[in-house]
This record gives structure tokens, C-alpha cells and sequence, in this order.
């Protein structure tokens, strides 16, 4: 359309220009030469006017049009201006509406984790209270029948058959001791010490204290021969649903006046007087027992049992244990025997014989109580560990002991996992603990926060059942 116009324009200047020459021509009797000169003059004249009228028109349109797209960028600043500042309201309100929104939430699943506790407990106490009525309804019982004449006779002690007949099969009289004990109603403390537990060798007397202390070794043999060991139990913990794994049996000993020895304070002297392997004899028993008893109630826990090394050195009792454990070898998947990585550190090769002879029957074993992130953990794994218990303090606290190792103790779950090897942490003792350990990715924890060490009665390990066979039976 502009360019239609300016052709007109053009023609007009041309024809105007024209007439111009023609007029000066005809009216004026002007020369020709004079004409066309005038002409193509007042032409030019007209096209330059035309064409600076023009570009003045032209910069006119583009100011308009700069003018207006500054107006249109000073808007588009102001919205942007806006719309930072609904983004900075946003990104300090959002996270502050998401903390009061959530924290309520965080306090309601506390309070849940709190009552769920709190059920458990009361299901415990309702069962074992449950457990309680049938054994005394079944003593009831026992007693009525204990009226009447028994034709059959008592099963002599693992002792006695020990003492009278020597060649007896050591196997077989663990699996004598064990049917005496699963089929007799509650008995005294002397009878169930001697008729519950493993067959008994001769105990090493090799000194290890410089310290005896006479009093409290006869303290210990006291308690022992009245059958005043106790059996506690403590569960293991899988994070975060905190459902039981395992337990891990611990042994405590009843004084006459009814006091209680802990193990760090007789584990030393019975050591030392070799008195250990008959508590590890009556431990292992018991936690046989209870594995059973688990099996009646299709758990698959798991059972840590803490051994001595002088027990695995003992070479008149350990022939006896090792024939006991291949009785009950069913139940090697559920058992593992616990040493301290003190212990572990200075075994000999008598030792690990020993633990090797156990690993071939399947059993696995533990280390607790480590201080020292050096040691040789792969080799730890070949000779069949398969668990590690670390302090809570020393993982979470990094405490120097632990920092001079070669690694970091956060990266030491890692570490074992490459090996084969599971971590357990235990005196776990409050929630932050645990919301550290999630973060480290630990998946087992131990500790007073989930439960304390409880007592197992001697008369529910008495009422034990043998829920399976066992691969070799007693003849």
C-alpha cells in the first residue's frame, strides 16, 4: 500500500513538473531548453521535500513504537519485580508451613510408637501370665499323679552317669538329660540343675586372675551346684519397625540371700577357677530350650549365646559340647555364639580348631564389645563370623579410639557388609540414637531404649517342649 501511494506521488511530481514546462512554453514563449530545466528543478524539489517529509514521518513511528515498547518493558520489570517477591514469600512461608504442619504429626507418631511399646508389654505380660495358669494347672496335676506310686525310676544326673559309666556315648547322655527335663513336671532348684543341663567334663584349673578371691569362687560353685543360674533375655531390634530379630541370652547368679552377681563381676573368678564352661554348659542348654519353645510359636528368632574361651581350650569338656550342639544341630541357623573382640584377638589355634569344628555343624558366630576398627575383619568372616556388635556411644560419639582407626566409624556398617557381616549396635538408649543410626543405615540395634535384659523362669525352661526331632535320637 505505501509503495502504491509514493508511485502516485511520483506521478503527480511528473506531471506537475511537466505542466510547469508547458505553461513557461506556450504562455510565457519561454525557450524549450529553459523549460525543461525549470521542470526537471521543480521536480527534484518536490521529491526531496516528499522524501524528508517522509523519514520525518517514519522517525515519528519508530519513537511511537520505542516509546511504547519501553512502556511495555517497564511493565514487564514491575510483574517481574512482583513475581520475585511472591517467590522469596513463598520460599521463606512454605518450609515454616511444612514444620507446623508436620512437627504435630512427628509428635502423634511418638505418642504411637509409645502406645504400640506400651501394648506389646501388656501382650507379653497376658501371655506369660497365660503361660502361668497352664503350668499351674499342669503342677496341680503332676502333684495328684505324684500320689500314686511311680513304677518307673528317676533318670540318674549327667553326673552321676559320668562318674558310673564312662564309656557311655557323651551324645547320648545330653539326649537323656534333655528327655528328663522336657518330660518332668516343676522341680527344686538342685533337681533342675541336674537333671536340665548338658553332660559336664572335668574344668580346667589353669590360673588366669593374680587377684583370687576365695570368697566369691565359692560363691560362684555355690550358686552353680544349687542351680541358682539365672537366664535373661534381651531382644534385638530390626530399624525402623523395631520387630525382634534376635535375643541375646545372658547369664546372672543368685547368691543364698537372694542377691544377684552380674557377669563383670564373677565372669573373672569363675575364669580363673574354671568354672566357666559349666555356666556356658547350663547357658547352652537353656538357650536350646528357649529356642524351642520359640519354635512352638513359629518364631524365627534368632538366639546369641555368649561363650568363653576356655571353653573351646577345654579338652576334656569341649568333646562333650561339641556331641551335644551336632545333637541339636537343627537349630544351628537360630544359634550363634558370641566372643569379645578381646577374646578373639589372642585365640590360639586350639581356638579357632574349636570354632571351625563348630562352623562345619553350621553355627555362626559373633564379636561384641569392639574397641579397635583395625582388626582383620575379612579373616573374621572366613572363620565364620557372621555379626558385629558396636557400642552406640562409640559409633555415634566418634570417640579417639575410634577416630585413629582406618576408616570412619560411619562408613563402618559398609565395611562389614562388603565381608558378609552384619553390625549390631547396642546400649542404645534414646530416640535421637536411633534417628542417627537410620541415617548410617544401620538395621539392628540392641539396648534399654527397646527393652532391658528380662528373666526367663526356671519353670517355663523346665516346661520347655521339643517342638522337632532331633537328627540323632538317644537310645
Amino acid at each position: 500500500m505505501t509503495r502504491l501511494a509514493n508511485i502516485s506521488i511520483l506521478f503527480s511530481i511528473s506531471a506537475i513538473a511537466a505542466s510547469c514546462g508547458t505553461v513557461m512554453v506556450y504562455l510565457f514563449a519561454r525557450p524549450v531548453g529553459e523549460a525543461i530545466t525549470v521542470s526537471f528543478t521543480a521536480m527534484c524539489t518536490m521529491i526531496f521535500i516528499h522524501f524528508m517529509l517522509t523519514r520525518s514521518q517514519e522517525k515519528s513511528a519508530v519513537s511511537e513504537a520505542v516509546n511504547r515498547l519501553e512502556e511495555r518493558i517497564a511493565v514487564i520489570d514491575d510483574d517481574v519485580g512482583n513475581l520475585e517477591g511472591r517467590l522469596t514469600g513463598v520460599e521463606h512461608n512454605i518450609p515454616r508451613r511444612t514444620r507446623e504442619e508436620i512437627d504435630p504429626l512427628f509428635a502423634e507418631v511418638e505418642v504411637i510408637g509409645s502406645l504400640v511399646k506400651q501394648m506389646a508389654e501388656a501382650m507379653a505380660d497376658m501371655e506369660t501370665r497365660i503361660e502361668d495358669q497352664g503350668i499351674a494347672i499342669e503342677d496341680q496335676r503332676t502333684k495328684q499323679a505324684m500320689l500314686q506310686p511311680q513304677p518307673a525310676q528317676r533318670l540318674a544326673s549327667p553326673q552321676a552317669t559320668v562318674a558310673k559309666e564312662p564309656s557311655v556315648d557323651l551324645a547320648s547322655q545330653a539326649a537323656a538329660a534333655f528327655a528328663s527335663a522336657a518330660s518332668k513336671p516343676m522341680a527344686s532348684p538342685q533337681e533342675t540343675f541336674a537333671e536340665t543341663r548338658a553332660p559336664e567334663m572335668k574344668r580346667p584349673a589353669a590360673p588366669r586372675m593374680h587377684h583370687p578371691n576365695a570368697a566369691l569362687a565359692e560363691e560362684i560353685r555355690a550358686s552353680i551346684e544349687a542351680g541358682r543360674v539365672d537366664l535373661y533375655l534381651q531382644p534385638i531390634v530390626t530399624l525402623p519397625q523395631r520387630r525382634v530379630r534376635y535375643y541375646e541370652a545372658l547369664t546372672r547368679l543368685r547368691k543364698a540371700n537372694g542377691d544377684t552377681l552380674e557377669p563383670i563381676e564373677f565372669l573373672q573368678e569363675a575364669d580363673r577357677t574354671g568354672q566357666m564352661p559349666a555356666i556356658d554348659n547350663i547357658l547352652l542348654f537353656r538357650s536350646l530350650q528357649i529356642l524351642k519353645r520359640l519354635a512352638t510359636r513359629n518364631r524365627e528368632a534368632g538366639l546369641f549365646c555368649n561363650l568363653s574361651p576356655s571353653t573351646l581350650m577345654d579338652e576334656n569338656f569341649f568333646p562333650g559340647f561339641l556331641e551335644f550342639v551336632r545333637a541339636n544341630d537343627t537349630y544351628s541357623d537360630l544359634l550363634i555364639f558370641e566372643f569379645s573382640q578381646a577374646d578373639v584377638a589372642v585365640m590360639s589355634a586350639i581356638e579357632y580348631e574349636s570354632l571351625a569344628a563348630l562352623a562345619e555343624l553350621g553355627f555362626r558366630f559373633s564379636v561384641d564389645r569392639i574397641t579397635d576398627l583395625r582388626m582383620d575383619f575379612r579373616a573374621l568372616a572366613d572363620r565364620g563370623f557372621r555379626f558385629a556388635k558396636l557400642h552406640a556411644s562409640r559409633l555415634l560419639l566418634h570417640e579417639d579410639d575410634l577416630a585413629k582407626s582406618n576408616i570412619h566409624p560411619a562408613d563402618f556398617g559398609s565395611l562389614l557388609q562388603r565381608y558378609g557381616i552384619e553390625l549390631i549396635v547396642d546400649h542404645v538408649e534414646s530416640e535421637s540414637a536411633v534417628l542417627e543410626l537410620l541415617e548410617m543405615d544401620v538395621r539392628c540395634a540392641q539396648g534399654f531404649l527397646f527393652s532391658p535384659p528380662r528373666p526367663v523362669r526356671a519353670d517355663v525352661l523346665q516346661g520347655a517342649p521339643n517342638p522337632r526331632p532331633l537328627k540323632r535320637e538317644a537310645s
